[in-house]
């Protein structure tokens, strides 16, 4: 009965780490705008590039300042729109029941959970700004749905094994909401990023929510080529590789009756649950790794729309995209 549900967050997250003028993502999770802040830009020839800036602004503070050394900042607000499709390995450690009518089965209870595969899709809306030329503030909105696929190895009651080698399926869903920082610096078309971000997510299966830390490093180069929208400035590729973190709440508390279990573990569960409506349970578990790849890219159209993709793989495989407006 495993209630992987970090996936999610992870999700969210990307599509959190997603929308700095660079960012990801947000990664989680997240319009990864490639920092052109603090980043000179220059045509292929060496020239200045001609991109068309906007004119003086409250924000980003210092912004005047860097356009007068000929930066081509990015416009300082930005709203977009992502989609996180994200698989990954989760450990179960334990799988306990908390029964306030039988306290004896309780204690002759015990589950040992295998190896346990999550899937989540989220759907995010992230808004940002651009408060100074290297400094990024986003806030990020979301919905997501997912299953986790568990193999329940044993099932034993009063020391004797019940059930063995069940498959068992966790659906579930929920919001996600939370908000991030991105840093962000170049040199000539090189640049660097560095996003975080904190996210709470609140499942219709457990009690609580899930609360998740994700920190984005990225590296990467800007490719500049003569504008596509004649007067929409230049347009630019930016290409990146990084590594993606993340620590999540990893033990879920909630109501048995809230789960559906079919098959022979569900007729099980169902005859408690007919004497002890109020049984709950309570799984602990951990990541399989807190590390994963990413590499991605951005294809800025005009100054205010791009789109953006990074994909995730070694130890996490994950799909993200997203479309996002400027201003």
């Amino acid at each position: 009965m495993n209630l992987t549900n970090t996936n999610k967050l992870l999700a969210a997250t990307l599509c959190l780490a997603a929308s700095y003028s660079y960012a990801d993502s947000e990664r989680p999770l997240f319009s990864l705008t490639v920092s052109e802040s603090g980043v000179q830009q220059t045509n292929n020839d060496g020239s200045l590039s001609q991109s068309t800036k906007s004119g003086s602004r409250i924000l980003p503070i210092w912004g005047d300042a860097a356009r007068a050394k000929g930066y081509d900042l990015p416009e300082p607000f930005g709203v977009s729109y992502g989609y996180m499709n994200l698989r990954q390995n989760v450990i179960v450690d334990q799988i306990g029941f908390i029964m306030p009518e039988n306290p004896d089965t309780q204690k002759a209870t015990k589950i040992v959970a295998g190896k346990t595969r999550e899937r989540t899709e989220s759907h995010m809306l992230k808004l940002d700004t651009w408060v100074m030329p290297f400094l990024n503030v986003y806030g990020v909105y979301g919905k997501t749905k997912g299953s986790s696929e568990t193999n329940i190895e044993n099932v034993i009651f009063a020391g004797m094994p019940m059930f063995k080698d069940i498959p068992f399926t966790l659906d579930f869903k929920g919001k996600t909401y939370g908000g991030g920082i991105t840093l962000a610096g170049g040199y000539n078309q090189f640049f660097a990023t560095l996003d975080a971000n904190y996210t709470k997510t609140n499942l219709d299966i457990i009690d609580g929510g899930i609360k998740a830390l994700i920190i984005t490093p990225r590296i990467g180069y800007e490719f500049i080529f003569s504008p596509l929208v004649a007067g929409q400035g230049n347009t630019k590729i930016q290409i990146w590789t990084g590594a993606m973190y993340q620590d999540i709440t990893q033990r879920f508390k909630g109501k048995v009756a809230n789960i559906n279990m079919p098959g022979v573990l569900g007729g099980f569960v169902g005859a408690i649950l007919e004497n002890d409506p109020e049984m709950s349970f309570d799984v602990k578990q951990h990541l399989a790794h807190k590390w994963n790849n990413t590499v991605g890219a951005r294809f800025e159209i005009t100054r205010n729309f791009n789109i953006l993709s990074e994909v995730g793989f070694g130890n996490r495989n994950s799909f993200f995209i997203s479309g996002e407006f400027r201003f």
